[in-house]
């Protein structure tokens, strides 16, 4: 059975790879004062590298703990492979504090790429599907632009997947900026890259040669019609309702009223009563 001793913090070191690249200031300051008050109450994970300590789970806490003024922590020494300790990392982030979408993309590209795992293999090892592996693998594979603004909370990881699927860098930046900007929601966005994907596929000019130089299609027009009064209007200036279907009812009954209100054989009738 495994003993419970005390290490130096001078004697420990960070793993190469930290799956955590952020956490939230609040949180260090709650476990901080925890340990100023009580102590660690769970040791850290550690195995024996060269002249130190490498920690395998706990970084949270030695951070604290340096920052508590403790000179020493609880720790219990396991003899781990880079393998093993990697497994153990991954099932305590998942644990405790939740990885981020963007660190959990870099933490499966790292499982992929240093121990030659398939998306299949972390998946079993995660608990989460093959195909939310992949799409993790896939968004910290995109621009800095989108992976900074899921990081940063300005687009969810679902808006993130839907912008994934434009090709087109420039396009894909100017629908971000429509999300970012105005809060659109997946079902609207997914409408815009169907409008905009259905667009390329109108302007594609059919039979070009080999020879013939390569196609741009016409960028499609930015503006939709309103469901109110059918005027065109600028995408950017478009605003969504999110409305139960009573009310949604109730709103397009009361348009299509004001609409019959104002027909020409209304207008006539109305001019008619009033000479």
């Amino acid at each position: 059975m495994s003993k419970i001793i005390y290490i130096n913090l001078s004697d420990l070191t960070m793993p190469e790879f930290e799956a955590h690249k952020q956490i939230p200031d609040d949180y260090i300051a709650e476990i901080t004062q925890s340990i100023k008050d009580i102590g660690i109450i769970e040791p850290l994970i550690v195995r024996k590298k060269e002249k130190s300590y490498e920690i395998i789970v706990g970084c949270i806490r030695y951070r604290c703990a340096k920052i508590a003024g403790l000179k020493s922590v609880p720790a219990i020494i396991l003899s781990l492979d880079d393998k093993a300790a990697e497994v153990m990392k991954i099932h305590e982030n998942i644990k405790r504090i939740p990885l981020d979408h963007v660190d959990q993309g870099n933490t499966f590209v790292m499982m992929r790429d240093k121990f030659l795992m398939t998306e299949n293999d972390i998946s079993a090892i995660v608990g989460k599907s093959i195909a939310y592996i992949s799409q993790h693998i896939s968004l910290v594979s995109q621009d800095e632009e989108l992976i900074r603004s899921v990081r940063e909370g300005k687009l969810s990881f679902s808006q993130a997947r839907e912008l994934m699927q434009v090709d087109d860098k420039t396009e894909r930046r100017r629908l971000q900026l429509y999300v970012e900007n105005d809060g659109a929601t997946v079902e609207v966005l997914k409408n815009w890259i169907k409008d905009y994907k259905n667009s390329l596929l109108i302007n594609t000019p059919p039979g070009e040669s080999e020879e013939s130089v390569s196609y741009i299609p016409d960028r499609p027009q930015d503006w939709r019609s309103c469901q109110a009064c059918g005027k065109a209007t600028e995408i950017k200036h478009i605003r969504q309702l999110i409305l139960c279907p009573p009310c949604d009812t109730a709103i397009r009954n009361a348009i299509l009223e004001e609409k019959s209100k104002n027909t020409p054989n209304n207008i006539d009738r109305d001019a008619q009563e009033n000479a």
